[in-house]
Formats: structure tokens, C-alpha cells, sequence
């Protein structure tokens, strides 16, 4: 029958595909029902008298009916490992996290909050979970980072809107201290607990078999809200005094050099407290400037990172659209820094509405030029001090209008 067709068969999916007038079309198999012919089909072979495996012996010896755990409405068997097996992060004896125990989950628990509107659609796609297939995501270090394709299960999730902090007031107040410790938190996301019930939603496919996150997942949505939740919860007595904490950046600084120890000790008790765990690669203490998110900030002020304005100094001519996007996004990284930004960028944005007819015009390259001259000798930014007279200087043209506070 399926020759006459000319269907296409895949039973790990439970579906044929075969051609029609109009294009091709998908049956798709019930698996609820198909799992209880399976059950069916061994309780048949089971009175025929089969000779059991001497696994199933051995549990029926125990009291335990291994074929009794498929059913849907019943507990599943001690004895019978679950199709499902949660994962344990095991980290090399080399990683500083090795010993990670999480957050308490009376703290912070991550939860997906499903769409109750997608929920319905996830019934009639049939499968009793998520599957997500592995992904490797190179890191900065060059170490790669496993994750899983979690594009369709983000999109049944609705966005937390919990706000981050503004990076130029964290930056602004870091700058003018005369000591400074920068924490990064090691595997950051796998330190908060994934709700029991959403195990079965971050499960992937692998070569071995099924596995599913006991832990927090990177890649899902709502993830860098949750850990910003979190850190703003514990370090809250301490934020905005001698902390600053910018989802897993975190940096303590001490205004006078005297109060240097006891502003890291009152933060190594929050972090004991709560079984939060560092990367000691990604950690600096006792330091009088240093990287911080995107900037430099040191007890002068602040400055531009280096390798944010090489950047843009080693770009060529571009050739297309995507290069002047990627130009753009990186000038607003520096924009604090740059006077009349605006018309000195503003020969790239009218490049951008061209969409289809793009042209890098002689316009474009002097304004190019032009930029990356500039940047070559940029000026500190220096935090505004309270109490101090400030003059507001303004600067405008026919097309663009600056200012700033001198």
C-alpha cells in the first residue's frame, strides 16, 4: 500500500509523507494510542508464556510489574529507569565550578511560564516534551559552551519584562574609586534550579539518549532576567553603595582604599549565603581600573575599551548593508564618547534607507576616514561630581543637535 502511494515513512516521528495533486501532504500517527497497542502487544506476548529477561525476573521477585509502569494512570516502577533522565552538569576537575551545589530554590527558581495559549498547540504536535537538539556555542575563550536549539520553546514563552539597569549610570557610578574587584560568576545560569515541572520542556536529543536541564539552561528566554532578579534580590543592601551588579558582572568598589577589605568581606557573605560560585580566570581584586560591560573605568574616569575602537579602526570599505549595520552598532557602543556624533555618523544612516540600491558614497568614505581619525585620540569621560557648577554646552546644525554637561 505504501508502494502504491509512493509514501515516506519515518516511524521515530509517527509519519508518512506522500504526494498529492496541490503538493505533499503528512499523516500524522495518534501516539497516545499507539503507546497503548504497545502495552497491549506485551501483555499478550506475557500470557503467551515468552521467557522474560532475567532484569524482569528479578523485579517481579521485588513485588514490581515493570509492564504495570507504562501505564499513563499509574506511578512508574523503582526498578524501571524513565524513557527521561535528568542531567547532572559535570564540570573537569580544572573548572572552578566543579563543586556547584545552586542557588537554594527557595531563593530563585526559573520557570518557563508557558503561553497557556501554546500549551494546546504543543498537545497537537503529539510529543510528550520538548525536544532540542544540541548546539555548541564558541566562547570569547575559545572553551565552547553546550546549549540546545531552543528556538520554538522561547517562542511559546511570553517575554519577562523585568528591567535591567542602565549601563551608563552603573559605569558613571564606578568611576572615581580608589579600589576595585571585578566577580564574574562561573556557569552562571546552571547555579539557579529549573522548576521540577519544566523538566521534562528543556529535555534534548543526543546519541545516548534522552536527557532533560535539572538546572537553567543558557539560550532560553527569560534567562538573563531570572539571574538579574536573583542578583538584585541578594546583593540589594549592598547595590548602589559599594556594588554594582550587571546580570553576572559584578564589581565592588571601594571609595577609600581603607574600606577595601570589609566591602569584599560583607560580599564573600552574600556569596557564601547563597552557594554562589565564581570563575577565578574571570576575577580581578584590589585593582585601580579595569574593563567593566563595554568601558574602562578607572579613579580618573572613564575611557572607551581599546578593543572596541580597534574594531572599528581595522574595518575596510563596506560593500553592502549588513557592514554599515554592523559600523553603526559599533559607534553607538563609543557614542558617550564621540562629540556631534550625530553628523558625524548621519552620512551612513541616509546609506541605510537605500536599501535596495546601495552605494558606499565618497560622502560615506570621508565621514569613514574622518571617524576613525577621530577615534584615534579620544577624551576621558569624567564623572560629574555633586555640587559642582556645570555648564550645559549645546551644538547644533541643519540636521543634528548635541550636547553635554562640562
Amino acid at each position: 500500500m505504501l508502494n502504491i502511494f509512493q509514501a515516506i515513512k519515518s516511524m521515530y516521528h509517527m509519519k508518512i509523507k506522500f504526494p498529492m495533486i496541490g503538493g505533499v501532504r503528512e499523516a500524522q500517527a495518534n501516539a497516545l494510542q499507539a503507546r497503548k497497542c504497545y502495552i497491549e502487544a506485551i501483555k499478550r506476548e506475557k500470557k503467551r508464556g515468552a521467557e522474560e529477561p532475567s532484569e524482569t525476573k528479578d523485579s517481579n521477585k521485588r513485588g514490581k510489574d515493570p509492564v504495570a509502569s507504562l501505564e499513563p494512570d499509574k506511578e512508574t516502577s523503582a526498578a524501571v529507569q524513565p524513557v527521561e533522565e535528568l542531567l547532572t552538569i559535570e564540570l573537569t576537575p580544572s573548572d572552578p565550578g566543579k563543586d556547584l551545589e545552586g542557588i537554594n530554590p527557595g531563593v530563585i527558581t526559573y520557570h518557563l511560564n508557558l503561553d497557556p495559549g501554546a500549551k494546546r498547540h504543543i498537545k497537537e504536535i503529539q510529543f510528550p516534551e520538548w525536544h532540542s537538539n544540541v548546539v555548541l556555542v564558541p566562547k570569547p575563550s575559545g572553551k565552547l559552551r553546550m546549549c540546545i536549539d531552543s528556538r520554538d520553546l522561547n517562542n511559546a514563552c511570553p517575554k519577562n519584562f523585568y528591567p535591567l539597569h542602565r549601563i551608563d549610570q552603573l559605569v558613571d557610578s564606578t568611576s572615581g574609586c580608589e579600589l576595585l574587584s571585578m566577580m564574574d560568576a562561573s556557569e552562571e545560569y546552571h547555579q539557579i534550579m529549573l522548576a521540577p515541572e519544566d523538566h521534562k520542556r528543556a529535555s534534548f536529543i543526543t546519541s545516548d539518549g534522552m536527557f532533560c536541564y535539572i538546572a537553567m539552561p543558557f539560550r532560553l528566554k527569560n534567562a538573563g532576567a531570572t539571574y538579574q532578579r536573583l542578583v538584585d534580590k541578594i546583593f540589594r543592601p549592598q547595590t548602589g553603595r559599594n556594588m554594582e551588579v550587571y546580570v553576572d558582572d559584578m564589581l565592588v568598589r571601594s571609595k577609600e582604599a581603607r574600606k577595601y577589605v570589609e566591602d569584599l568581606e560583607e560580599t564573600f557573605a552574600v556569596l557564601r549565603e547563597y552557594k554562589l560560585k565564581l570563575n577565578p580566570e574571570k576575577c580581578a581584586f584590589g585593582v585601580s581600573g579595569g574593563r567593566f560591560l563595554v568601558f574602562m573605568v578607572t579613579q580618573r574616569g572613564i575611557e572607551a575599551n581599546p578593543v572596541n575602537i580597534k574594531a572599528i579602526l581595522d574595518m575596510r570599505p563596506h560593500t553592502n548593508i549588513n557592514e554599515v549595520q554592523r559600523l553603526t552598532g559599533r559607534i553607538a557602543v563609543l557614542n558617550r564618547f564621540i562629540s556631534k556624533s550625530a553628523e558625524k555618523v548621519l552620512p551612513f544612516f541616509k546609506t541605510l534607507r537605500k536599501v535596495k540600491n546601495f552605494e558606499w558614497t565618497e560622502e560615506c568614505q570621508q565621514a569613514f576616514e574622518e571617524l576613525k581619525a577621530y577615534l584615534a585620540r579620544l577624551s576621558l569621560s569624567v564623572k560629574l561630581i555633586p555640587g559642582d557648577t556645570h555648564y550645559l554646552y549645546l551644538s547644533s546644525t541643519s540636521q543634528a543637535i548635541s550636547s553635554v554637561l562640562v
